[in-house]
């Protein structure tokens, strides 16, 4: 037995039911589908010529469209029928839309070729010279404050560049946005003048500014308005707490925003107004009064949900929340979570539900659950920052590589939205539980190869970590990108405690940067992930220190690199059955097992690393004559896991899997099916055997099974095991094959 075999199974239904269920109702045209000949009946629509916009775009910018999936395959629906006014009108609307960016002799002339099964249009796009924008000539704007680049700068940074008429009005709406943050309140759009020279395909641009005076606030009044008949819960100085904008403070757009969302964000609202009440012209014009009404909402609710992944089978969840506790801006949520139902008991009554590799895992054998209580606040103490305290018992289990149990976890956070893209949290964890590895591990990365050893393991540790992260998402959509790039960072250090070790100090980093730019008619993504863990001072286990394993660094998987499975790349440890290894006697006369030449093994298990490097790259693009609502992805994965005590970073042990991937947008986001490749031979490893049959090593002893030299007096001692045994190489496609299952994109 060789790699795990994971083939689609009964366990598919449900991911491929969800897919036709979001593939049946395409979109519908907009255009006439009255009864016509077949030879009036638009058969496909195309284009030609674009320099700027993909065929997908430009289909979403007319009304003409060609039939659907269901129209074509299963003949459900009519056939649109050709309108020749609306053909004349979609050319016009292409023609607008290539000069707003920077074509202003672009022409469109839609030929039709006419056919007995229906009429083939194509729109033919002549962009004509790209016009540049050659100066700009700026008027009005305010000196900026000392040490802040000048209100300029994003105007003077389009110099030179493609006359783009919406990036321009982006600009400029970015530059009034500064202005008004600045105290400028009544500062309008400028009068603009454009000034083009056809015969040069050059562009004068100027701006004229008229930002007025700087203002400051003056009075802010409070209005709340009761749920129902009677007087409001909420008092208005609690509201004017949440708004934190006083008197005298110097007038900032963004000041106004924040207090808006953080109303909001309090959920004991169903609106929020916040207006001015000094007229923008009269004696007062340095001075604002602003005006905050509120509505009051029902400040408790209560949910549950059911759903269905790949590595959690069935989940359920419910939550009750009280977003008044103790006063307006205060949250309690309590929570609970349960997962692996189907497979993991006492819930283990539908497996056949759950995916083939959740079957297999160890680790899914115990239902998985969260229990606990959130206390959260809008702010801290009248500061941007939100705290969050978290008191919690779970059982949470990481596919083929551990199942922790804490008995009781707290958490201490605190999170700051620093714009709209950038946050960053920081926070303390305690937790005090037992991390239960599989025996092959403890055997071979921690040194626990009696069974007393391995029940010692059991027993509780407590772990204390201070953590700290930061993102930034530069993206235009946070679900499913097309453009633009993100960067997340996070480091955490801890200390725990346990009967195998009196003390260890380990820390982590992880830090990971992903873009997203158009090419080819789709878009191409690319991820760098970048891990390390260390712990200074720690035993070393051969080549390993002694981190919690929960702390270790695993990949593979629907998210990683999607050749392997789950937490499958990297070191791995075989255990192998009796019916696969060869029984005899040592030199010195002790037990020695040696697996059989192309015998293969029970399962594989991770041991984890020290160090991570993952990278994707990824294509995907949607099809027009299949389903708007369908995209088709080739990827390549390539990364690897290993440990720095033992082995360093080489570049040919770098693990590249490429794949094809389905994705259907649905409200919730993408649905995505993945298929990767894994092309090379097994990793070699540790092969154990377990003497009790029952493959816990609880009842019996552990032993090495890997090939060696029986007649070396050490052949007995599993603390000297090889990593020698690698599993024989599956025959056929099939059995290098990995199918993933997952809702949003990989990355």
């Amino acid at each position: 037995m060789g790699r795990p075999k994971v083939f689609p199974s009964f366990s598919l239904v449900i991911p491929l039911l969800a897919v036709a269920a979001v593939c049946w109702p395409l979109q519908a045209s907009a255009q006439r589908v009255t009864r016509c000949d077949k030879a009036q009946r638009v058969h496909s629509v195309k284009f030609s010529g674009s320099p700027r916009f993909d065929a997908i775009t430009l289909a979403a910018s007319i009304v003409t469209h060609e039939p659907g999936v269901k129209t074509r395959w299963f003949r459900i629906g009519a056939t649109p029928c050709l309108d020749s006014l609306e053909l004349r009108r979609d050319a016009l609307r292409l023609a607008v839309m290539h000069r707003q960016v920077g074509w202003f002799q672009a022409s469109v002339i839609p030929t039709i070729d006419r056919r007995p099964d229906g009429v083939r249009l194509r729109f033919a796009i002549t962009p004509g010279p790209e016009a540049i924008l050659d100066t700009i000539q700026i008027h009005g704007l305010p000196a900026p404050a000392a040490g802040t680049r000048g209100f300029d700068a994003p105007l003077r940074a389009l110099e030179h560049e493609r006359f783009d008429r919406t990036r321009v009005d982006s600009t400029i709406d970015r530059v009034v946005a500064r202005l008004r943050d600045a105290g400028y309140a009544r500062a309008p759009r400028p009068q603009s003048q454009v000034v083009i020279d056809s015969a040069a395909a050059r562009v004068t641009l100027t701006l004229r500014f008229a930002p007025g005076r700087a203002v400051s606030i003056g009075t802010v009044q409070i209005e709340v308005q009761p749920l129902q008949d009677g007087s409001p819960r909420v008092d208005s100085a609690a509201v004017a707490r949440l708004v934190a904008i006083r008197s005298g403070d110097r007038f900032r757009a963004s000041a106004i925003l924040d207090a808006q969302r953080d109303l909001y964000r309090s959920e004991a609202f169903r609106l929020v107004l916040i207006d001015t009440l000094t007229p923008l012209t009269g004696v007062r014009d340095s001075v604002l009064d602003l005006r905050v009404a509120v509505a009051e909402a029902r400040t408790r609710a209560a949910r549950v949900g059911v759903g269905w992944a790949t590595q959690d089978c069935i989940r359920m969840q419910g939550r009750v929340t009280d977003r008044g506790f103790l006063g307006v801006g205060r949250r309690l949520e309590l929570s609970a979570r349960a997962s692996k139902i189907g497979v993991g008991t006492p819930a283990d009554v539908a497996p056949a539900l759950c995916s083939g590799a959740l079957r297999l895992d160890p680790f899914s054998e115990k239902l998985n659950y969260y229990v606990g209580s959130t206390l959260s606040n809008t702010r801290l103490f009248g500061w941007p920052v939100q705290p969050v305290l978290t008191v919690y018992s779970e059982r949470r289990g990481e596919p083929f590589a551990y199942l922790r149990e804490t008995g009781v976890g707290a958490l201490i956070e605190l999170s700051q939205q620093f714009t709209t893209r950038t946050a960053g949290t920081a926070g303390f964890q305690y937790e005090n539980g037992k991390t239960i590895t599989d025996p092959a591990v403890s055997c071979a990365r921690f040194g626990q190869c009696r069974p007393e050893d391995f029940a010692l393991s059991l027993f509780g540790r407590s772990v204390g970590i201070v953590s700290t992260s930061a993102s930034h998402d530069h993206t235009n959509d946070a679900v499913n990108p097309s453009r633009g790039w993100r960067v997340r960072g996070d480091v955490r250090a801890g200390e725990t405690f346990s009967p195998l070790v009196t003390s260890l100090v380990f820390y982590r980093g992880t830090g990971e940067a992903s873009t997203y730019v158009r090419f080819a008619g789709g878009v191409i993504g690319a991820r760098l992930q970048l891990s390390r863990a260390f712990a200074p001072g720690a035993e070393l286990v051969d080549g390993s220190p002694l981190i919690p394993q929960q702390e270790r660094i695993f990949a593979g998987g629907q998210n990683s690199v999607r050749g392997y499975q789950q937490n499958l790349l990297g070191p791995l440890v075989y255990v192998v059955s009796g019916a696969s290894v060869l029984d005899t006697v040592g030199s010195n006369g002790d037990r020695v097992v040696v697996v059989k030449d192309g015998a293969g093994y029970d399962r594989a298990v991770p041991r984890g690393g020290t160090a991570m490097v993952v990278a994707n790259l990824e294509w995907r693009r949607g099809f027009r004559f299949i389903a708007e609502e369908l995209q088709f992805a080739a990827f390549v994965d390539a990364g690897n896991v290993w440990e720095t005590h033992s082995e360093g970073f080489r570049w040919g042990n770098l693990r590249a899997t490429p794949g094809l991937g389905l994705r259907v947008v649905t409200p919730l986001g993408p649905f995505r099916m993945d298929v990767g490749y894994q092309p090379y031979e097994p990793r070699a490893g540790r092969a154990l055997f377990f003497t009790s049959g029952d493959n816990t090593g609880t009842t019996g002893e552990i032993l090495c099974a890997s090939p060696r030299d029986i007649s070396d007096p050490r052949a007995s001692d599993i603390f000297e095991c090889p990593s020698t045994y690698r599993p024989a190489t599956g025959r056929g496609v099939l059995s290098r094959l990995t199918f993933h299952f997952g809702l949003g994109q990989a990355f």
